[in-house]
């Protein structure tokens, strides 16, 4: 009896330890330097990004898939040819990075 209860704690455990590390996989941190005009982000594991320019009105979309946000959708207005940063949680496992441009940049 004392040998199964052992087994089921460390099962239950290991199951635990698996649980913590598939939830683990997000974004650390982002942000956009306006004055190099570039988008930086890092995240806890190895990310493949993929990144596609939509129409009306222009924007470059990245998902970075198996990643969660970790926290709220956030945002960073700004002027000039990028109008907006936004990151947030697309689908249940692909956080979404959408930088919005100026009308008319292409």
């Amino acid at each position: 009896m004392r040998f199964r209860w052992l087994l089921l704690l460390s099962s239950s455990l290991t199951f635990s330890l698996f649980s913590l590390a598939a939830q683990a996989r997000e974004l650390l941190f982002w942000q956009y330097d306006r004055n190099q005009n570039r988008l930086e982000f890092t995240t806890d594991v190895g990310v493949q990004p993929t990144a596609q320019l939509i129409s009306n009105p222009t924007r470059l979309v990245i998902d970075l898939p198996g990643i969660n946000v970790g926290g709220p959708s956030t945002n960073q207005r700004l002027s000039g040819a990028i109008r907006e940063v936004r990151v947030g949680q697309f689908e249940r496992q692909t956080t979404r990075i959408v930088v919005e441009l100026a009308p008319g940049y292409t």
